[in-house]
């Protein structure tokens, strides 16, 4: 109800994401150096306008902590290092692989008074701001996301994070849990109840392959990044044993990915410290996703990323 609610209150703009920037579909020869972004009334969250299909977030790099905003005595606090940092490479080589921006949401105030990837109330812990701060960035991912199906019917909605996991390897979230990966492709395939309580639910609909080479065939995201270098899960060369730890998503892709009847398809992506550490690490990632990318959107959209769709 509180999330109806919210959605509600955004669409009729009395939930924004405060002082507006030009319309993001005027957006030309897009700098790959961060422009000004528009900022949130609170002053915590950015946003940065695109025009690909592509929606970036990230919650969990915030280093504010306003001394009126309690911290949270529940829940996870941990900050996610070099997370926006990663994000910010991603937007960098998408601008240089296909001369258009990604939308771009940031948090900028610590997990420690407000999660973002978190329902509202465990989030915020009910402090007015931390509510005011936790509503201006969903509704910043829902403008985007709004942006996004103005020009085209489909798009990917990708939140961004860090872990620290012995198993030094990108973990790709879909909500689906350990027991579903460990399906057979046949099982992933024909059980459509595994499908519908995934992120990538229209996405499974959409491609011309089945759903099991969606999520841990050659063409999945696991997939294409291993064959650029990238060590991902689920992949057809990772897999996960018993007991071993995996974020398979959040709040974040649950209320923006297509599981819950959102519009565009949502991924969790996990990344490890020796991959978003330094300038270089952090480049040879967003470079390997980008050129991920652009085949994924292909094989699975049908969809190509250079196309600008205002001129289709």
């Amino acid at each position: 109800m509180t999330r109806l609610l919210f959605i509600l209150l955004t669409g009729c703009g009395l939930i924004g994401c405060g002082q507006r920037a030009a319309s993001p579909t005027t957006e030309t020869a897009p700098s790959t150096a961060l422009s000004a972004p528009q900022v949130s009334t609170s002053g915590y969250i950015k946003y940065w306008p695109g025009t690909l299909p592509i929606v970036i977030s990230v919650p969990h790099d915030g280093a504010i902590m306003p001394p009126e905003i309690p911290d949270r005595t529940e829940g996870v606090t941990v900050r996610d290092t070099y997370s926006r940092a990663l994000a910010e490479a991603i937007r960098a080589a998408l601008i240089k692989k296909f001369g258009r921006a990604p939308h771009l949401i940031v948090c900028e105030i610590s997990r420690k008074k407000v999660d973002c990837n978190r329902e509202l109330a465990v989030a915020t812990q009910g402090h007015p701001k931390a509510i005011q701060a936790w509503q201006e960035y969903h509704g910043c991912i829902d403008r985007a996301e709004q942006s996004v199906l103005a020009q085209t019917p489909h798009g990917l909605y990708l939140d961004i994070h860090s872990h620290g996991h012995p198993n030094k390897r990108i973990e790709i979230g879909y909500l689906l849990k350990p027991a579903d990966l460990k399906l057979t492709d046949h099982e992933l395939d024909t059980d459509a109840t595994v499908r519908a309580r995934s992120s990538i639910r229209q996405l499974g609909r959409l491609t011309p392959t089945g759903f099991a080479e969606l999520v841990r065939g050659q063409t999945s995201l696991g997939g294409l990044l291993e064959a650029r270098g990238l060590a991902a899960v689920p992949s057809p060369k990772q897999t996960l044993a018993a007991g071993e730890p995996y974020f398979n998503g959040a709040y974040d892709i649950a209320a923006h990915g297509s599981r819950d009847k959102a519009q565009l398809d949502g991924i969790q992506l996990e990344v490890p410290v020796q991959m978003r550490d330094t300038t270089e690490h952090r480049a040879a990632t967003a470079l390997a996703l980008a050129d991920a990318l652009e085949v994924y959107f292909e094989r699975h959209f049908r969809m190509k990323l250079t196309t600008d769709p205002v001129g289709r």
